[in-house]
């Protein structure tokens, strides 16, 4: 490389690194303006100018740039410097082109020249920041000195007042007063004074002040009969060194009502701990283990008391069999996440109780857990979730009830009509006799069919109010012969009435089904107990039931017998579910009295353990008083014969509707057929609105008989309606939507119940059937 491209490269590399030096590189001359005749680029971050806008001072003089009151000093050291042929280092301050003040380090040497000849050059550099930091660093050594101070007089265990005595006995003999001095402290209403402290007119104070107000004052002063001149006393010094005590006397002031905050927090924050209405626990872990450390009350009333002396003992201790339990505390501690989980623990007389627990970690080894009782609402839930499966059973029940009662309807007429022929042909016995076996296990079927209804609580009853002590008293006598000699009832009734509404005759089915299941469950000499009770607003007798809050009546059937598993407990109200051999049981019976007390607004709960026998507590709304007894049905009236009027019949099955059209067509009655609401309007319009009796089935597809009776009564003024339906809940529900002209007759029927229904109905009787 040539020798002068060296050269070039050299002294560009030596500019760049002027350029690059955090603050201002300058020759100048030693005029009153310091005209620059070379600087660096640092020039630009230091005053605010570009090096152009300063060189020979073209815009700005850096002269001008210092602070007047430092100029005259800054001029005085560099005429000083440049006379002795020496080099100078200074601190003083400028103003940037943006107005803010800078604190300055320069170092210069003179190059050439005496006088204002002279040729300078130097370095300047802005130490603001080092100043600041100087004098915050010098700030926060005085507040740790008056920190430091504070607390070699009053340590932590130190209150407010006994710091305050010691600070006014220290302050004759330790803050380099002069001798024979006394001082008093007033803060607030409260004094503190020293020894031979007097009031006198040699005297210095401060005011205290504590949160930015004055609360108090500091006074020194001679004490009585001093001999000590007074201008001897108190000094400027000495005055500063009071306002710096009255001013760790108001931090003191300030610490301790922060810690009397504390303290009050700490114990709202106790309190706090000690009055949640959940139970609260807190564990310690140590090492692979967890220590049980505190608990409040709720946790004391959960545990029945017992929770203070577990205090100290590890949850393996306390709950060996239950690792799981363990293993939660510690993923929660390592994972410092919250975490929630339900256990269940054995409880009293061996049902489990069931908690929600609820864990949060509280650093650095502390695992809190929230323990919430939620054994009623988890029993509830259950009894909720067999309550929807045995609505859902009932509804199927009903329906297939519903389907089977048409077939009934038809095997039951038609039975009656063949036993009308075979008595008019005077046919054999054994004819006779077949037809009263078909009869008979109709009739069995319409049963059977009607107890699904009461299971699904589709039958319609007239409720009663009935004191159940007395008609269990009643019924005391059919229950003994039901159980037999071998076995032995007790009954202990309520003195008092004990009223209930519901259907006549539905207590004895309840009673007649659980006694007899109470027989077949126990062996010879076996005991069935029957209980009654009232239970007033609010009672509690532990067992947890879905009724809404009011008196209430309880009805007890307890036995001594095998009792149940919890796999049959579970399933006891099913339709047909039984354990007795084929043959013996139709399964039905449990079924009818859930029905039944589910319909009177109660609610049943069943208590078996296997070889614990079995009790069935039933609990129904109280009512207010028990109404007397229904006078006896007056006899029907005397039927008059058909007049041939005319009869319209909507029937979707084709086996009933042949049925009906028979049965009605021979008692004399001009009948039209329909098989659907369409059909049954344009028989109506093509007859002329002619109708004086609509005959429908309640349910059919795309309409509903209770809506064709609506479109047809404004056609046929004075229209009667019979319903017929295998539902008569939703039958009745209907005819009352319309007026006194509709009633309804219940499948199963025969042909005669048809026939006299439709009389009654056309000779202005509403009635049912």
């Amino acid at each position: 490389m040539p020798e002068s491209e060296g050269e070039a490269c050299t002294a560009q590399d030596f500019a760049a690194l002027l350029d690059s030096l955090p603050g201002m590189v300058y020759r100048c001359r030693a005029d009153r303006a310091w005209t620059l005749d070379y600087v660096s680029a640092g020039a630009l971050e230091l005053t605010g100018y570009r090096p152009d806008e300063l060189l020979a001072s073209e815009r700005r003089a850096y002269a001008e740039l210092i602070v007047p009151m430092d100029r005259r000093a800054v001029e005085a050291a560099v005429e000083s410097a440049i006379a002795a042929g020496q080099s100078f280092t200074l601190e003083y301050r400028i103003r940037d082109r943006a107005g803010r003040t800078k604190q300055v380090w320069e170092r210069g040497r003179l190059i050439r020249g005496q006088g204002t000849s002279a040729v300078l050059e130097g370095f300047i550099t802005d130490i603001s920041p080092l100043r600041r930091a100087e004098h915050d660093l010098h700030e926060r050594l005085k507040e740790l000195e008056l920190l430091y101070e504070v607390s070699s007089i009053a340590g932590d265990e130190s209150t407010l007042d006994e710091a305050l005595w010691q600070i006014a006995d220290r302050i004759p003999r330790g803050y380099s007063y002069p001798p024979e001095v006394a001082a008093r402290i007033q803060l607030g209403n409260r004094l503190y004074t020293s020894p031979r402290f007097a009031s006198d007119r040699c005297c210095q104070s401060a005011p205290i002040n504590v949160e930015g107000r004055v609360a108090g004052v500091v006074e020194v002063c001679r004490i009585v009969d001093s001999d000590v001149p007074r201008e001897r006393y108190f000094q400027r010094e000495e005055q500063e060194m009071l306002h710096v005590i009255a001013g760790r006397i108001g931090a003191l002031a300030e610490r301790a009502r922060i810690a009397d905050a504390l303290r009050s927090s700490e114990r709202h924050a106790r309190d706090l701990y000690e009055r949640l209405p959940i139970a609260t626990v807190v564990w310690q872990q140590r090492g692979d283990s967890f220590v049980l450390v505190d608990h409040n009350r709720a946790a004391f009333t959960l545990s029945d008391g017992r929770v203070p002396a577990w205090i100290g003992r590890s949850l393996d201790q306390l709950l060996p069999d239950r690792p799981d339990l363990a293993d939660a505390l510690r993923t929660c501690a390592g994972s410092e996440a919250p975490s929630r989980r339900e256990i269940e623990l054995a409880g009293v007389g061996g049902l489990p109780s069931i908690y929600v627990v609820s864990l949060g970690f509280v650093p650095p080894d502390l695992v809190l857990v929230h323990v919430l009782d939620v054994t009623r609402e988890r029993h509830l839930e259950r009894r909720f979730q067999e309550a929807q499966k045995m609505e859902v059973l009932g509804r199927m029940a009903a329906g297939v009830a519903h389907d089977f009662n048409n077939l009934l309807t038809v095997i039951l007429s038609y039975t009656g009509m063949l036993e009308q022929s075979v008595a008019a042909s005077r046919a054999s016995g054994s004819e006779v006799a077949d037809l009263a076996e078909i009869r008979n296990a109709s009739e069995r079927a319409a049963a059977l069919t009607q107890q699904l209804l009461s299971f699904g609580r589709r039958d319609v009853v007239a409720p009663e109010i009935i004191d159940i002590s007395a008609k269990t008293r009643e019924l005391r006598g059919m229950l003994v012969r039901l159980l037999g000699e071998d076995r032995l009832l007790t009954c202990s009734l309520a003195g008092a009435p004990c009223p209930v509404r519901m259907g006549p005759g539905q207590l004895d089915q309840v009673l007649v089904n659980l006694v007899i299941n109470a027989r077949d469950a126990t062996r010879a000499g076996g005991r069935v107990v029957i209980t009654t009770a009232r239970l007033e607003a609010g009672d509690d007798d532990g067992v947890h039931i879905d009724l809404p809050p009011g008196p209430r009546v309880v009805l007890t059937v307890r036995d001594d017998g095998s009792g149940m598993d919890e796999v049959t407990r579970a399933r006891i109200f099913e339709p047909f579910f039984t354990t007795k051999p084929p043959g013996l049981g139709t399964g039905m019976g449990l079924s009818i009295v859930y029905g039944i007390v589910r319909q009177a607004g109660g609610a049943i709960v069943v208590d078996s353990h296997l070889g614990g026998g079995t009790t069935f507590r039933i609990y129904f709304p109280r009512e207010e008083e028990v109404a007397p007894r229904r006078p006896s049905a007056a006899p029907a009236p005397q039927l008059r014969p058909p007049g041939g009027e005319t009869v319209l019949l909507v029937e979707d099955s084709e086996q009933v509707r042949r049925l009906v059209l028979r049965v009605l067509a021979a008692a004399g009655y001009h009948v039209l057929a329909a098989a659907d609401a369409a059909e049954a309007l344009l028989l109506c319009e093509r007859n002329g609105g002619a109708i004086d009796l609509l005959v429908t089935d309640l349910v059919m597809p795309w309409t509903t008989g209770a809506s064709l009776a609506h479109r047809m009564s404004t056609r046929c003024p004075g229209l009667r309606v019979l319903f017929m339906s295998g539902s008569p809940e939703r039958a009745m529900q209907a005819a009352a939507e319309l007026d006194a002209t509709a009633s309804f007759i219940a499948k199963p029927f025969t042909g005669e119940a048809l026939v006299g229904l439709v009389r009654r109905l056309l000779d202005g009787e509403p009635a049912a059937s």
